[in-house]
This record gives C-alpha cells, sequence and structure tokens, in this order.
C-alpha cells in the first residue's frame, strides 16, 4: 500500500512531500535496504522486491551513466574555477585547500573522494580491480587530470561486467562496516548517495567561494527526449490580450516555429553570449527589467518557459495563480509552464520575469523579435543569448544607470 504524505519538517524553506510505502501490522518493515551479516550463515539469500527489478543491464544503466554525468559535472566545475583563477577571482594555491568548516574535507579532496567513488564502486559490483589514485594533486590542471582518468576507466565498463552483480554481497568493511550488502542494495544506499554527496559539497563549497554556479550547473547534461505536440494548436496570443498560457508541448511547438534552440549555446559562434546578477537590489525589480526591454528593440512579444519552480507549501501557494485567474485558466503551473506575451504584453513579462528571480527558479524568455534568449538562473544570475553585439553595451548601460547592484563579467 501506499500513502501520500506531508512532512512538516523543512530544508530551508521546503516542506517535503511524496509518496511512502505503509504497511499493516502483519506486513514487514519497509527498510531501506537489507543488512547482511558477514559472520552469519551464507545460506540463500530472500530476494528483496528491489533486486528482482535489477538484472545485468539494468545495473549497468543505473550505475555508470550517473557515474559518467558527475564526473563531467566536476569536469565542468573545473572550467569555471580555471576562469576563476585567470580572472584573479581565485587564488590556486588556496582554492583546492578551502573548506566549509575544519573537520570537513577540502575541496581537492572532495574531488578526490567523488573520483574514488566512480572507479571503486562498480570494480566493487563487478569483480574488478580498479586503478589506484595517488592523492597528490595541488593545481586545475592535477585534478582534471584525475577526474579524466576516473572517466576513461568508467567509459571500459559494459553491461556484461555487471552480470549478477545484483546479487553480489559486498563486503562494507572498507567503510568501517561491520556487514554486507548485496550490489543492488550497495548501488542504492552507498555508492551514488555517496558519490553525489562529494559533488554537492564541492558545490557547495564553489558558492562559499562566491563562484557563480547554480542548479543547472549540478544537473549536467541531461538526457533529453523530445516532446512532439500531438496538435499543439494555434499558439497565438488571442487579439486584445497580453498573454496566454501555454503546455510543455505547445511551448516546445513555439520555440521549434521561431526556429529557435531550447537550450541556448554558449559556444555558438553566431551569438554573443554574457552575464549579469539581479540580486540584491535596492530598485525595484519590475522597473529594471521594463527598462532592460527597451534594450532589446521594440517588443513585439515573447515565451516565458518556466523549467524549475519550488514554494513552500505549508505557508503559500503558487504564486502564479493570479495570471492564471485573469486568463480563466484553473489547470496547475505543472500542466502550463509556459506564459506567452503579446506586443501589449510587456508589463506582465517584466511582472512573471520578476517573481521567477525573486522566487529563485529557473526559466528561459524568448524574445518574438529574436533578439535575445534570457536563462534565468534560480535568481542569482541572468545569461543573455544575443546576435546583436551591441546589446551588451546596451544593458550594461541600463544597468549602471539603474544604479543597481549588478555585476557583469
Amino acid at each position: 500500500m501506499y500513502e501520500w504524505f506531508f512532512h512538516p519538517s523543512r530544508l530551508g524553506a521546503k516542506c517535503l512531500s511524496g509518496w511512502r510505502s505503509i504497511t499493516t501490522n502483519s506486513q514487514a518493515e519497509n527498510r531501506p535496504f537489507r543488512v547482511l551479516s558477514i559472520q552469519g550463515p551464507r545460506g540463500a539469500m530472500p530476494t528483496s522486491p528491489r533486486s528482482e527489478i535489477a538484472m545485468s543491464s539494468s545495473m549497468f544503466e543505473f550505475t555508470i551513466p550517473a557515474l559518467s554525468r558527475g564526473l563531467h559535472v566536476l569536469l565542468s566545475y573545473l572550467d569555471v574555477i580555471e576562469n576563476e583563477i585567470a580572472g584573479g577571482r581565485l587564488d590556486e594555491a588556496v582554492v583546492f585547500k578551502t573548506r566549509l568548516v575544519p573537520d570537513m574535507f577540502s575541496l581537492g579532496q572532495q574531488f578526490q573522494t567523488a573520483c574514488d567513488n566512480a572507479k571503486n564502486g562498480p570494480a566493487r559490483l563487478t569483480g574488478r580491480k580498479a586503478p589506484s589514485f595517488a592523492d597528490n594533486e595541488m593545481t586545475a590542471i592535477d585534478f582534471r587530470a584525475r577526474v579524466e582518468r576516473t572517466c576513461e576507466y568508467v567509459h571500459t565498463f559494459t553491461p556484461a561486467h555487471f552480470e549478477g552483480s545484483e546479487g553480489r554481497i559486498i563486503d562494507q568493511s572498507f567503510r568501517r562496516a561491520s556487514y554486507a550488502m548485496t550490489g543492488g542494495d550497495y548501488l542504492r544506499a552507498v555508492l551514488l548517495p555517496n558519490f553525489y554527496f562529494h559533488i554537492t559539497m564541492a558545490h557547495a563549497i564553489l558558492r562559499h567561494m562566491n563562484v557563480r554556479i547554480g542548479k543547472l550547473d549540478y544537473f549536467g547534461d541531461l538526457p533529453k527526449t523530445e516532446i512532439k505536440a500531438d496538435q499543439p494548436g494555434d499558439c497565438s496570443v488571442p487579439k486584445g490580450q497580453p498573454m496566454r498560457l501555454l503546455t510543455a508541448a505547445e511551448a516546445s511547438a513555439w520555440i521549434a516555429a521561431h526556429d529557435l534552440p531550447e537550450d541556448p549555446d554558449t559556444h555558438d559562434p553566431k551569438s554573443f553570449y554574457f552575464q549579469f546578477a539581479p540580486q540584491p537590489m535596492d530598485v525595484d525589480l519590475r522597473d529594471v527589467i521594463c527598462s532592460l526591454m527597451e534594450d532589446f528593440g521594440p517588443f513585439t512579444g515573447g515565451l516565458l518557459r518556466v523549467t524549475d519552480w519550488i514554494w513552500d507549501e505549508e505557508y503559500e501557494s503558487d504564486p502564479t495563480i493570479p495570471y492564471r485567474e485573469a486568463q480563466g485558466e484553473a489547470r496547475p503551473l505543472l500542466e502550463l509552464p509556459g506564459f506567452l506575451f503579446g506586443k501589449d504584453g510587456v508589463k506582465e513579462a517584466a511582472d512573471l520575469l520578476a517573481l521567477v528571480i525573486e522566487h529563485r527558479w529557473t526559466g528561459r524568455f524568448y524574445f518574438d523579435s529574436l533578439a535575445a534568449t534570457l536563462q534565468l538562473c534560480e535568481g542569482d544570475r541572468v545569461d543573455v543569448y544575443s546576435a546583436d553585439a551591441e546589446i551588451e553595451e546596451r544593458v550594461r548601460y541600463r544597468l549602471i544607470e539603474s544604479g543597481a547592484n549588478f555585476t557583469l563579467p
């Protein structure tokens, strides 16, 4: 049986909710993983429902792509670190020794331990011997070499290596535990959580040093599946209306119809890229956004697509509800994450852009005129992609003129 739960405990300002398994008095307790005694009898082990679903190919798919993605996130962090060092904002002699508190690992140790998890974990699951790395890295080049060597080793694994790995008994003494676990339980309860933990700590240390990275950087290059709308219909704003709401499929259709990439490329030679920090500020954010709209040329409309959002369900509701009600729309943000604006919707566009920034959500704004695309990154920064080289100068002047506490690279 399953029930929906709502937990009043909060991480930051976020309440916890979701589906969880419940049991009756006659049912066994639902445990997160099974502990197997090393000294006990080695007879046939009962099979948990979780282990039954894991075949060798599934174990490979659950393990190697996740580790590879995480390692490439570390490489992207090293890109940022090298840029910060080159710009004089970080000291290479200090950065990898930095830690959040004295009794936690340093940034360099977080990189080393994440790499150790990535190479040792699949080796334990498959019975292979992992390479040994000396923990003697000092520079960004050293750490990049370690991550790249780890990537090379991880990519030597094939689904065949994982045959029987879900039931393999993994001795946990390497982490000073006096028990063993099945391979499936080890993967879910130890390997992946521990791997992600050290990447998260590396992320936190970099943020502690005021390095501008966000959740999208932590997610890295996510797998994507094209959204195909059966018949998205007319994706235009009704005459006389400032805006309308779109489904994800309709928003994708609008973007495709304008020949725009859903994910702008910072390395596109035909596009200019820069960023600025919209918070904190002592001026009205909406007024500044309205002014910035003028710098992108005459406003002919645009699309705001919200991609990541959250609010504290204990104290507030969806802040976009007033805009939905004004459109006579009862469907939630999950079903209608697109906001399409007509040429008379500049005020509504500015209001919703400010709302996304203030609530630290993520999203993208595509100008109908194709003048630019804005990437809104959790309230910390706005990335601007444009084919117009003069836009950066106009925006820079506008931000300085506004007196806001903005930063530009």
